[in-house]
């Protein structure tokens, strides 16, 4: 069965979108880890034991294999579909990560950031519509 370009993109816009959604759940879940960490000097050094410091935390791991996945989700998406018709879509992670962290994280939601929000969505909606 031949799909038409439009099938195409509406049968991957959903993995793209679990890619994003994963990648954002990833990246929050990341700075849940990274708050157990502490500071990092990041030295040459010390970095053979800043790496083992960090791989130890369950978070780091989690948010790792999260990333991950939507990263081989993403790579399905762009098999499919046009770079310039997809990558709008990632921005959507501004708006994901901002509500997750509101609500998850405890952080502050200010009118400015509702605003950069709403802009990134109006920017996304006028590339798919």
């Amino acid at each position: 069965m031949k799909y038409t370009y439009m099938e195409v993109i509406m049968k991957n816009i959903w993995v793209a979108l679990l890619s994003v959604f994963l990648g954002a759940i990833g990246q929050v879940i990341l700075k849940v880890g990274a708050d157990q960490l502490g500071e990092l000097p990041f030295s040459f050094k010390t970095l053979p034991k800043d790496i083992i410091h960090i791989i130890k935390i369950p978070q780091i791991i989690l948010g790792i294999i999260l990333f991950s996945v939507s990263f081989l989700l993403w790579i399905k998406v762009l098999t499919k579909n046009e770079l310039s018709y997809s990558y709008p879509l990632v921005s959507l992670n501004y708006i994901i990560i901002m509500i997750m962290s509101v609500f998850l994280l405890g952080e502050e939601i200010s009118l400015r950031k509702i605003l950069g929000t709403v802009l990134i969505v109006l920017g996304v909606w006028v590339v798919y519509v």
